[in-house]
């Protein structure tokens, strides 16, 4: 949804409605995506063309198959980035040889669905410390969202 249009359903809500909003109204329903063989090097390629530190990596049904972020790419080029947990090490250590997203991505990410609301979805961001939400139906990528999104939101209903 354009911010034209955005700022246009939304300008009747004020901030105290704000956590109620569904996230199908709020959501970028066309986020950009990689596949699992795209190239580390090709990713960072794409990464420097958009605003997003992140794609969702789909299969060619749109089938969400795990995430990608900035992070990721960091253990790649940098791969002794310390670990606060223990278990991780090894998988991180092993992204520095990685070749293609699929290597690098993380698999089974927290998701949320189109019709769960905005207060729903910072409460998954606060209890997982993430930044983006991949926002899926059944298994089907239908769109992300981010912090950035509902800064903007929260911007407008102000």
């Amino acid at each position: 949804m354009g911010d034209k249009k955005r700022a246009r359903v939304l300008k009747s809500f004020n901030s105290h409605k704000l956590l109620k909003i569904r996230i199908k109204d709020v959501m970028n329903s066309r986020p950009r995506t990689v596949g699992p063989n795209t190239s580390v090097v090709g990713l960072m390629d794409r990464l420097l063309g958009q605003i997003e530190g992140c794609f969702p990596v789909v299969d060619k049904n749109r089938r969400l198959l795990g995430i990608v972020t900035e992070s990721d790419i960091l253990q790649v080029l940098h791969p002794m980035v310390p670990q606060k947990i223990v278990g991780s090490v090894l998988r991180e250590a092993m992204k520095s040889t990685a070749s293609t997203v699929g290597e690098i991505m993380t698999k089974r990410p927290v998701t949320i669905d189109p019709s769960m609301t905005i207060g729903e979805a910072l409460n998954l961001m606060g209890a997982h410390k993430l930044r983006r939400l991949p926002v899926v139906e059944g298994e089907k990528l239908v769109g992300l969202l981010s912090f950035r999104d509902i800064i903007k939101l929260y911007r407008i209903v102000k």
